[in-house]
């Protein structure tokens, strides 16, 4: 991630990206060289012809219950209408959270669950 700064710092750039203060000194102070791997090689994962391809198998998800988080102030994961297309493309239901980003776990995680609770028990089962 951002080895080269300090924890504090690494904290207030996580923090000024949405996460709470508590949860961006538990992440800062979590970073490591590992870490840093890990993330550049999802990042480096979602390139083409590869989001084409999980893109071609959508349909296929439709194939089990689904759930799309749909966090209204989330910038980092495409426009609403890709979000909704893909999800409808998949066969899954829409959540959406209205004010909500990237982060939507720990900036309201009474809502979060809520969220995830009331998908499972909709499930058969």
């Amino acid at each position: 991630m951002m080895a080269a700064t300090a924890p504090q710092q690494r904290a207030d750039q996580l923090t000024s990206l949405g996460l709470t203060a508590e949860v961006a000194e538990r992440l800062a102070a979590a970073d490591n060289d590992t870490m840093g791997r890990c993330i550049l090689a999802l990042y480096r994962s979602a390139v083409q012809p590869v989001m084409a391809e999980l893109g071609r198998k959508l349909p296929a998800a439709a194939q089990r219950p689904g759930l799309a988080v749909l966090a209204t102030e989330d910038h980092y994961v495409g426009t609403e209408q890709m979000r909704r297309r893909a999800a409808q493309r998949a066969g899954a239901r829409i959540e959406v959270l209205e004010g909500l980003g990237h982060w939507w776990m720990v900036q309201d995680p009474a809502r979060g669950a809520d969220v995830l609770t009331q998908f499972w028990a909709s499930l058969p089962g």
